[in-house]
């Protein structure tokens, strides 16, 4: 192995890197174009009309049950005030036919005051469920658009990958197999730069402070062959000047 062998690290790190990036940003693609945001808003609004749309089917069952009651009761008046007219209670039962019929209209004027309240409901259900509805719309129409524009960017980042993929393959395939086997090594523990350059007397990649002594054993190994590279002692980056 030589310095050369270490030029075509560089590249291979550079294509390691480029793919990390766009991995990462197929990773959070829902998550920073807004969609995943506005699928959250879209689900919740579904779950607020169908909890409306619920207790909308609610009232509405139970107006149409206190008016059926109120027709029977106004039924029962109507044919209790038929019987009155035409003689067939006799006087003598008037006055509790006459109670019997206030009664029932007290039931019934009862019964209306629950209706109104009901149908007041009803009223407000319906404004928020048109409002709802109009929020879904909108909000499912934003989430339409950031799903197309998703797929663009992904088909676009996933071409990009499928570039560096063979890039990188052929990179492996002409670096030399032992030097792989310690640039993996170490990017398997270090994540990332498994290379670092000596910069101003300093190991780019965990920032220590070599010595003259050492930077000159540096240059001494990478001048000629060697069987493994130089190595930071601090972080156990491939050092490279």
């Amino acid at each position: 192995m030589d310095k050369f062998a270490l030029d075509q690290l560089f590249a291979l790190q550079d294509v390691d890197a480029g793919l990390w990036e766009r991995s990462h940003r197929l990773s959070i693609l829902e998550e920073s174009s807004g969609a995943r945001a506005a699928t959250d808003d879209v689900k919740s609004l579904q779950l607020d009309l169908k909890s409306m749309n619920s207790r909308m089917a609610i009232l509405v069952a139970t107006r149409d049950e206190l008016d059926g009651r109120s027709r029977d009761l106004m039924a029962k008046v109507k044919n209790i005030k038929a019987k009155e007219m035409s003689g067939a209670i006799s006087h003598r039962d008037f006055a509790t036919t006459e109670a019997e019929i206030s009664h029932l209209e007290t039931q019934r004027s009862e019964l209306e005051d629950a209706e109104f309240e009901v149908m007041s409901e009803i009223e407000q259900i319906e404004f928020q469920i048109q409002e709802v509805e109009q929020k879904l719309l909108v909000r499912d129409a934003e989430l339409s658009e950031l799903k197309a524009a998703n797929a663009n960017v992904r088909a676009v980042i996933k071409n990009e990958i499928a570039d560096l993929e063979e890039k990188r393959s052929q990179l492996t395939g002409v670096i030399d197999g032992s030097l792989l086997k310690i640039y993996d090594g170490i990017r398997l523990r270090v994540g990332s730069m498994t290379l670092a350059r000596i910069e101003n007397g300093n190991c780019q990649g965990c920032r220590l402070k070599l010595s003259s002594v050492e930077i000159e054993s540096v240059k001494r190994v990478l001048a000629a062959e060697f069987s493994r590279p130089p190595t930071c002692e601090q972080c156990g980056r491939m050092l490279y000047i």
